[in-house]
């Protein structure tokens, strides 16, 4: 499973806490394009929530520790 590098940062502000609308603001990309990605994540990781995406990415080495 390979995550993109834009897939990865999503990802990493994802265990900021961030919502979809800070993450997009922060990355300087559009909500819906956040979405997507995120819709990305899951599918790549199989998982169905934002828990489990941080765990499994942690996991994967795909975030950095926190």
């Amino acid at each position: 499973i390979e995550l993109s590098e834009r897939e990865k940062e999503i990802l990493q502000l994802m265990t900021e806490g961030l919502d979809f609308k800070m993450i997009a603001d922060k990355a300087s990309i559009s909500y819906d394009t956040v979405r997507t990605h995120v819709k990305h994540i899951y599918k790549k990781l199989h998982v169905s929530s934002r828990a489990e995406a941080i765990i499994k990415g942690g996991q994967m080495k795909a975030i950095s520790k926190l």
